[in-house]
């Protein structure tokens, strides 16, 4: 099994191969299908079947495995969630997939959480049908990688998108959208269109640019909050009220303190709804500064920003005053 990262080159030096993918990544998933598909010029039709769908008879995709026609065009076979075959379906499409006469290419994927050897610091398929059927494939694993790999990754869609991209830009994506794989993505596109005639290794253009100002600015309020870092907290905020709205922190807000006090609740473990609700590495420090706040400050200010929000949606209110009067009730003991 190889690593995503690792398996574009091979993809696109060797495209007649048939992959098997699996993890729990659907932005790579869709990204490695783009990558083979496009690597595949002589490919007609694309036909895409889900396992998991009732919807979807398994018969009909054996009938579309076993359809060999040696003077036809090929097709691209999409098979999601293969590790939901039936018992019954199970030795029928093992038959179906390992015939070296097809001349389709074949893409299966098991979109379930690999296990992890610590021994030897590998994935590996838990699922006993998947695993069967393995050595049919060439097989990548597409787990959301560690942050440490975000970089290399940033090169990869800078490359496909024309976007000339420094170290700096490059820590900021993480920094704001941690492995969220599909807004880095979404961010660099959109950055290579403005950027085509901008020197992007001057940064401070970023600044004029709507989606990238507000996404670093409450990146950077919400590290202040965790920090427990009132000046900051009054600096940031005051600045994204005056483009955005109140009611923009105040969502920003009860997001971090609701993901705070699970954490609390739970010995400073993060919980998967709070993974789920924030984005970026500001769910690293979720743990450790939810030690810095007693469970009575995180329910009080969960109660500040409830009342606040009614306020806000049942009468006329001034932004600024609101805001200081919050945080000078959520931060009274600093």
């Amino acid at each position: 099994m190889i690593k995503a990262l690792q398996a574009i080159q091979g993809i696109r030096n060797n495209p007649n191969n048939n992959y098997l993918l699996v993890g729990d990544s659907d932005f790579l998933y869709l990204y490695l299908k783009k990558i083979i598909k496009e690597s595949n010029a002589d490919l007609i039709e694309t036909k895409l079947f889900d396992c998991s769908d009732k919807s979807t008879s398994q018969q009909d995709i054996l009938n579309t495995l076993n359809a060999i026609d040696l003077f036809a065009h090929k097709n691209f076979i999409v098979i999601k969630n293969i590790n939901k075959i039936s018992a019954k379906n199970k030795d029928a499409f093992k038959s179906a997939l390992s015939n070296e006469d097809n001349p389709n290419i074949i893409v299966c994927v098991d979109h379930s959480f690999l296990g992890f050897d610590y021994g030897t610091k590998t994935n590996f398929i838990k699922n006993s049908s998947t695993k069967d059927i393995s050595d049919l494939f060439s097989v990548v694993d597409i787990t959301t990688p560690f942050e440490s790999e975000m970089i290399k990754w940033i090169k990869i869609f800078s490359d496909d998108l024309g976007f000339k991209m420094t170290r700096e830009i490059a820590n900021s994506l993480i920094d704001i959208f941690g492995t969220n794989f599909s807004a880095i993505y979404n961010e660099i596109s959109k950055l290579s269109i403005i950027a085509e005639d901008i020197d992007s290794s001057k940064t401070e253009w970023l600044d004029s640019f709507y989606d990238w100002k507000k996404n670093k600015q409450i990146w950077e309020f919400n590290y202040a909050v965790c920090d427990k870092d009132v000046d900051k907290v009054l600096q940031f905020g005051s600045s994204i009220i005056n483009q955005f709205g109140l009611l923009y922190i105040i969502n920003s807000l009860f997001t971090i303190f609701e993901a705070l006090f699970y954490a609390k609740l739970n010995n400073g473990t993060i919980t998967d709804s709070s993974r789920k609700t924030l984005r970026g590495k500001i769910v690293n420090k979720i743990s450790s500064s939810s030690n810095k706040y007693t469970l009575e400050e995180i329910e009080t200010s969960v109660k500040l920003l409830g009342a606040l929000d009614k306020k806000i949606k049942t009468r006329n209110i001034i932004d600024e005053s609101e805001f200081t009067n919050l945080i000078s009730g959520i931060f009274r003991h600093e």
